[in-house]
């Protein structure tokens, strides 16, 4: 008897494990480095592609994003997205331990990004930390097409001006069904997430990949023009949920795993 309230009691703890592994939601950290000139920004994405990248993979970071905006060389502020995912906090903590143990004197590239003339190689780097959500926990690595330089990733800020709101946009996504129509639509979207930690909070972001500019277009003509989302657009308790939207299209690094 006692062999069988064993077993019982060890299978509810696998089945409750189990449980809550699935129910485990990414985090994602997305660094910008903010230049001024294109040798700042050619600098740090070659540092992003053959030092950060590496590092994050020996540190069990499958694959990493790095973009430019497409109109990055006309912009006075020209910026180098760097997207890291996360299984869990705990692996971002390991992995941010393990580079606090870099010999800060020592000549490591990894710690190193000089520039040769002295200069700095960036003005600032802007962090924030996002959970997945609910209806999508963890980012989605392939698209629909093949991967070239015509491809557009579109990475959009949702900010609301009240907590309540924010949620209110969040659920949008979620039980709304956004994500559902954009699944439906084939918007190859790479992750959808919840801002905890940055600059501008309450905020969500997320990121959709399309074949080229054209393929972007005609998506989001789709988007507007579907009778769902005139549905759920429609609804009062969806009414003034975000208060600023910035999009920026992006280009992918040749040095970027996505």
């Amino acid at each position: 008897m006692r062999l069988i309230v064993s077993l019982i009691a060890l299978l509810a703890f696998t089945l409750n494990t189990a449980a809550q592994s699935k129910s485990k939601q990414d985090y994602y950290m997305v660094r910008i480095y903010h230049c001024v000139n294109p040798a700042q920004v050619s600098m740090v994405e070659e540092f992003a592609g053959k030092q950060l990248i590496p590092f994050l993979h020996k540190n069990g970071v499958k694959q990493v994003g790095v973009f430019q905006p497409v109109d990055n060389d006309t912009l006075k502020d020209k910026k180098v997205f760097v997207w890291i995912p996360f299984a869990s906090l705990d692996q971002m903590a390991k992995t941010e331990a393990q580079f606090e143990k870099f010999d800060p004197w020592s000549t490591d590239p990894m710690i190193h990004l000089d520039s040769a003339n002295g200069q700095a190689p960036y003005v600032r780097i802007e962090t924030s930390i996002s959970t997945a959500f609910r209806f999508m926990t963890s980012y989605d690595p392939k698209t629909s097409f093949k991967r070239s330089a015509d491809n557009i990733y579109e990475y959009r800020n949702y900010e609301s001006s009240t907590e309540n709101l924010h949620l209110g946009k969040v659920n949008m996504f979620n039980e709304g069904g956004e994500i559902t129509l954009f699944k439906k639509l084939d918007f190859n979207a790479l992750f959808y997430a919840r801002v905890i930690a940055g600059p501008r909070m309450p905020n969500l972001i997320y990121m959709t990949r399309f074949e080229n500019m054209d393929a972007r277009n005609a998506h989001w003509k789709s988007f507007v023009d579907a009778p769902e989302w005139k549905t759920m657009s429609a609804l009062p308790k969806y009414q003034g949920n975000v208060s600023r939207n910035e999009t920026i299209l992006l280009k992918a690094s040749p040095l970027s795993d996505l």
